[in-house]
Order: structure tokens, then C-alpha cells, then sequence
């Protein structure tokens, strides 16, 4: 029997902050902490044949009040080998706490902080209070060092149009505290709002640099070439420019295996115009970090169609709610919306089991698991990407819901940021 290399485990989805740019902000789930016994039940079955153990969710893992007994067992039920993770807010993890975890074994820990700039983070971070929570992380960077750097520390940041030019003073301050990596990730546009705020465009790089030239346009082109393509249906004699200039982009695109996505680029118009900014400071921040000595995983600023893979599946991961219900991914965990592509998409939850009355190997063995595990794993050949078709800012069928996309995959990931490396998660 095949299991998982890695559970994700959200101990709790409730959390004592309401960040901007938060998924929670546009659910409506159930407050729940993840039942004892059924997490022993886990624990006893499948711990012992992982390689990873992510102790986090959507919610703040320490706000659960068993966390300390759930450490404690994680420890004696995987290998020593194996990689216990944490995700923190930070708000909670005060010295006792921290130096409670790091004896029972938790050797990676990473802080949600976005930003070296107190007044912004306290701004991002809705509830949090900034100070509490640097001021927890350089305690526990403190006991890294004491311990001679006997696990993981690091920080996971979301950058948005706030905060995205702060990232290299986040190295610096990462560095000083002897940090070990750095996660970045675009934001998920849950709203229209955070859309809005987002500092990367859908539309994969080469069509992108295939239309740069003549984007000062904007609309008018299309509109042009329509006018362009009634005169020609009624005999009446003009130049087909605009008809032209979009035929030869097409011919371009498809040749190297494209679309291109006009509709959506026009949307973007002014994300576009600061997309240089961006990759001067990502270019900043590289430079930085490797001079530092820290590991740095910064995200694409434009996805790549022909080059897509499912982060759970490539690293065998399988989510567990804090409801004990199973599901692919967080993106998969609850119903809630999104604003991708220049229009809202429902995005339902994908449940695969139950583990209330199944085993976490039954569910993973499931033949509708193992085949959306199959498809996914070839991602450009077997999954569209609706950020090239301009049918995708056109309200198509296929991209109302995350049902099933227009290649009968169900359900459909063709919208799946994390798929194309704009988002990213710390698993």
C-alpha cells in the first residue's frame, strides 16, 4: 500500500487575527480545533511513514489548547528523520511556549511577517500587535542560536503593492536574527480589492513580451480591428491594421504553444506598469540573500503555462481539516471566492475522505485520488491554463466554478496560482 510522504495537518481553522488578504475574510466555516482522539488515531497509523508533518492550516495552530500534547506525539510517532513543521502568526509563541515546542522535537518554524515596517504590518495583519510578535521571534532566533542552529527558522511573507519594495530590509533583519530562509508568495486575489493589490499578471511571460510593444493601445486595438472586420463583411475598403497586428501576436504565440489573453492584459494595465519596479526589487533581494547567506524562495511575477506543477502532489502531501475531513490542498479546503483572470470564480471544497471513519491510506489509495494525484502530475499536457485564453475574461462556463475545466478534468485546477509558482505554500 502506497501513503502519504507528508500530511498537512490543520490543527485549527480558528486564529486570533483578520488579515487583509486573508481567505478567511470571504468563508463561512465552521470554528473548529481538530479532535484528540482522532488525531492519535492519525498518528498512530500514518505518522510513522512520513518524511514531513506540517502542523498548520488556515487557522493559528497555538490557539489549539492540545498543541503541546499534539508536539509531543508527532515526536514519538515519526521517524527521527522526519521533519516536523510550524507556521506561526507569532502573536502566541512567547518565550515559554517556543522554548516548550523546540524540546519536543518541532525542528522547523516559520513566522507570517510581511514586512520590517511596523505601522504596515500592523496595518496587514488586522488584530496583530507587531511588537509582541518581533519581539517572540527574536526570542526564539536567540534560542536557535544557543542551540547551535538545531532547527529551522524562517519567515513567510505576502507581497502585495504595500509591501513588495520592503523586501530586502526583511533580509537584513532576517539576517541579523540568523534566520534560514525566506518564503514569499503573491497574494491570493480573494476579492477584486486584493486583486487590485497584487503585483503579478496571469498571462503567461512569452505572450506577455509578444504584446508588450503595442499595449499603449490598450481596448482601442480590439475595438479596431472589430471595426476593421464588419468593413470587410460589408464590402467596405480599409486598411486591416489592427487586424493584422493581433493575427501576427497569434501566429507568434502558437508557434512557441500559446494564447494570448488580451482582455485580461488591458484589465492588468496597471500592474504592468510597475511589473519593472518588482523585478528590480526581487533582483535586490536575490543579490541580498545570497550575500547573507539566507535562503530565499521568491515567487514567479508571471506564470508559465508550459511549465505548471501541483506542489502537494510533486511533494506527495495530502491535507487533513481540522473537521478530519481529507482534502488535495488549502486552495481545496472550503468553499470560498476568488478574483482571478479578471473575474470572480466560486471555488467549492474537494472532499476526499473522512478519516472520522476511514484510515488516511484508504483515502490516499482511493482510485478518484490516485488519478487526480496522475493527471497532476503533468500538468501542462493534461490541464489548460485559462490565464492565456481570452475566453477565461469572458465569463466562460468553465471558469464560474472550480468544478470541471473545459479539458473534463474534476475537478478543474486551470486557475491553480500555486500551480504556476505565484503563490506559495511552506509544506
Amino acid at each position: 500500500m502506497d501513503y502519504p510522504e507528508a500530511l498537512q495537518i490543520e490543527v485549527t481553522n480558528r486564529c486570533n487575527f483578520s488579515c487583509q488578504m486573508c481567505v478567511r475574510r470571504v468563508w463561512d466555516a465552521k470554528p473548529t480545533d481538530l479532535n484528540m482522539d482522532l488525531y492519535k488515531r492519525v498518528a498512530e497509523s500514518a505518522f510513522p511513514h512520513l518524511k514531513r508533518l506540517v502542523l498548520y492550516g488556515l487557522g493559528e495552530p497555538l490557539i489549539n489548547p492540545n498543541i503541546i500534547e499534539m508536539l509531543k506525539i508527532a515526536r514519538e510517532k515519526t521517524s527521527r528523520d522526519s521533519e516536523i513543521k510550524i507556521s506561526t502568526n507569532g502573536s502566541l509563541l512567547n518565550p515559554r511556549l517556543a522554548e516548550k515546542i523546540l524540546r519536543l522535537g518541532v525542528n522547523n518554524v516559520s513566522f507570517s511577517i510581511d514586512t520590517a515596517d511596523i505601522a504596515k504590518l500592523k496595518y496587514i495583519r488586522e488584530g496583530s500587535e507587531p511588537t509582541i510578535l518581533l519581539k517572540n521571534f527574536r526570542h526564539i532566533a536567540r534560542l536557535k542560536r544557543l542551540s547551535g542552529g538545531s532547527f529551522k527558522l524562517g519567515i513567510e511573507a505576502v507581497v502585495m503593492k504595500s509591501n513588495f519594495m520592503d523586501l530586502p530590509e526583511l533580509i537584513k533583519e532576517a539576517s541579523n536574527e540568523n534566520a534560514d530562509y525566506i518564503l514569499v508568495s503573491h497574494v491570493i486575489p480573494y476579492t477584486r480589492w486584493t486583486f487590485q493589490n497584487a503585483v503579478y499578471i496571469t498571462l503567461s511571460k512569452k505572450p506577455f513580451e509578444i504584446v508588450r510593444s503595442t499595449l499603449d493601445y490598450g481596448r482601442r486595438i480590439i475595438l479596431e480591428a472589430i471595426y476593421e472586420t464588419f468593413c470587410n463583411v460589408y464590402g467596405i475598403n480599409t486598411e486591416l491594421k489592427a487586424s493584422k497586428i493581433i493575427e501576427g501576436f497569434w501566429r507568434e504565440a502558437e508557434k512557441s504553444g500559446y494564447w494570448i489573453n488580451l482582455p485580461l492584459l488591458f484589465e492588468s494595465m496597471e500592474k504592468i506598469a510597475m511589473i519593472r519596479d518588482v523585478e528590480r526589487v526581487f533582483e535586490e533581494t536575490q543579490k541580498m540573500a545570497h550575500e547573507y547567506g539566507i535562503e530565499l524562495a521568491l515567487p514567479n511575477l508571471y506564470p508559465d503555462a508550459r511549465d505548471r506543477r501541483c506542489p502537494y502532489v510533486e511533494k506527495a502531501t495530502a491535507v487533513i481539516r481540522s473537521d478530519g475531513l481529507v482534502t488535495p490542498c488549502l486552495e481545496f479546503a472550503y468553499k470560498h471566492t476568488v478574483y482571478v483572470n479578471a473575474h470572480i470564480k466560486t471555488v467549492n471544497s474537494i472532499i476526499l475522505g473522512d478519516l472520522r471513519s476511514e484510515s488516511i491510506n484508504e483515502v490516499w489509495n482511493r482510485e478518484n485520488y490516485v488519478r487526480f494525484r496522475e493527471v497532476r502530475l503533468r500538468m501542462p499536457e493534461n490541464i489548460p491554463w485559462c490565464g492565456d485564453c481570452p475566453y477565461s475574461a469572458s465569463k466562460c462556463f468553465f471558469t464560474e466554478n472550480n468544478s470541471m475545466d473545459c479539458y473534463t478534468n474534476e475537478p478543474g485546477c486551470n486557475e491553480c496560482l500555486y500551480s504556476v509558482n505565484l503563490a506559495q505554500c511552506n509544506i
